[in-house]
């Protein structure tokens, strides 16, 4: 099953004179039909950022009264928490959805619900071209062309659309029309550019390997005589014997070349590398995997974070009804941060946490990555600690016995 099977079950909507067209196309397409993933460095830092945001855990929890929060178990937790869709996990779901936002600045997401109107399917799309059009009643829709002769024409509320560099353009992100990463196309050109005349050089400089200078004068045609009769002996003497060593007479000698191309200064590729890594907030211990825990606290700060909140609201907003949104209710991405803290910082954060009564004995063995143990979702608290609206009493229990 795909999501075009679900799309068939749905009612299709006729791409009539009944519509306007609202706004210019959008495509997906970068200029001169290059994209963002023929780039090993872009490609490399939208996997990682994806990669990250995929353990994210998504929960539909509802915030109480006095701060407290707990888990809703209904269809909408259920999807986000297993399978949003029959095609893919949790974590493949967030790392496509991921992907494709970095990738084109706009992530659409379908919404199928059956009769009951409950969720049923939860699938990012990947159209190569969207055009935004608008009814008689200025009900918006989207007809997406997926470039291989499917078209579907949905309403723009069936979907959660996620937009990133949101500022040109009323509806769409990026540039609006075009969704081409102008500036960051221009570094992966230049940065390609760079590795194009590396590869030239190295080439060239490999193919000039020495010099054979003959002890006499010679026309040019007796040069080139010479030439191919060197040639010929290298070449018969490394296809019979494997080496590319061969005597010359005191007619010539054999100069050979030392290979030291000195091709690109680095510091110029570091320059324009490191303009694709900032335009992604990846930093280059990031981008290789040798990070720190305070390199990878900055990302998370920075890069990750944003994304999860970002996702939060953006799933709260299409799958949650105004009253449940005034009831307390959302839908959170929660990160386990603390999994990349390092062995000391995890301990210290886990002792002040145990003693507020916030993490369980299990939750503090999963953090070192130990197993859970019997009886140990049981929450412990310091005795140091009282309860906030308690607290006069007991000043006011001190000042009492001061005062006799």
């Amino acid at each position: 099953m795909s999501i075009f099977d679900v799309f068939k079950k749905k009612k299709t909507i006729d791409s009539s004179n009944e519509f306007n067209i609202f706004s210019a196309n959008i495509s997906y397409l970068m200029s001169n039909s290059k994209r963002i993933e023929d780039s090993d460095i872009a490609e490399i830092c939208i996997d990682r950022i994806a990669s990250h945001i995929s353990k994210l855990k998504p929960k539909h929890i509802k915030h109480g009264k006095e701060g407290s929060v707990e888990v809703v178990e209904d269809e909408i937790n259920f999807r986000l928490s297993h399978y949003p869709n029959e095609l893919m996990t949790t974590s493949e779901f967030i790392y496509k959805v991921v992907s494709l936002l970095l990738t084109n600045n706009n992530c659409f997401i379908y919404l199928s619900f059956n009769q009951k109107n409950q969720l049923t399917g939860i699938y990012p799309l990947n159209p190569v071209k969207v055009e935004i059009k608008q009814d008689l009643g200025e009900t918006l829709f989207l007809d997406m062309d997926f470039g291989d002769g499917k078209t579907y024409t949905l309403p723009y509320e069936s979907l959660i659309h996620l937009k990133r560099l949101y500022k040109n353009h009323e509806l769409f992100g990026g540039d609006g029309a075009i969704s081409n990463h102008k500036q960051l196309l221009k570094s992966i050109n230049m940065n390609e550019n760079l590795l194009t005349g590396l590869e030239n050089a190295l080439r060239s400089s490999f193919q000039v390997k020495g010099l054979l200078k003959m002890n006499a004068m010679l026309s040019e045609k007796d040069k080139q005589k010479q030439k191919d009769i060197f040639d010929e002996a290298l070449k018969t003497n490394r296809d019979k014997n494997g080496s590319s060593i061969i005597p010359v007479d005191m007619k010539a000698d054999y100069i050979p070349l030392s290979i030291d191309p000195k091709i690109i200064d680095k510091e110029t590729l570091t320059f324009v590398q490191n303009k694709i890594l900032n335009y992604f907030g990846v930093s280059e211990s990031i981008l290789n995997s040798k990070y720190d825990e305070n390199e990878y606290n900055a990302f998370y700060e920075n890069t990750l974070e944003p994304i999860s909140i970002f996702l939060s609201n953006a799933f709260s907003k299409a799958l949650l009804t105004d009253k449940s949104l005034a009831e307390g209710e959302q839908v959170m991405f929660y990160g386990e941060r603390l999994n990349y803290a390092s062995w000391s910082s995890k301990i210290t954060a886990i002792e002040k946490l145990m003693g507020l009564g916030i993490f369980s004995i299990n939750e503090s063995r999963g953090v070192l990555g130990y197993p859970p143990i019997e009886e140990g979702n049981k929450r412990i608290q310091s005795l140091n600690f009282v309860n906030a609206k308690y607290a006069d009493q007991y000043q006011v229990g001190k000042e009492d016995k001061d005062d006799k």
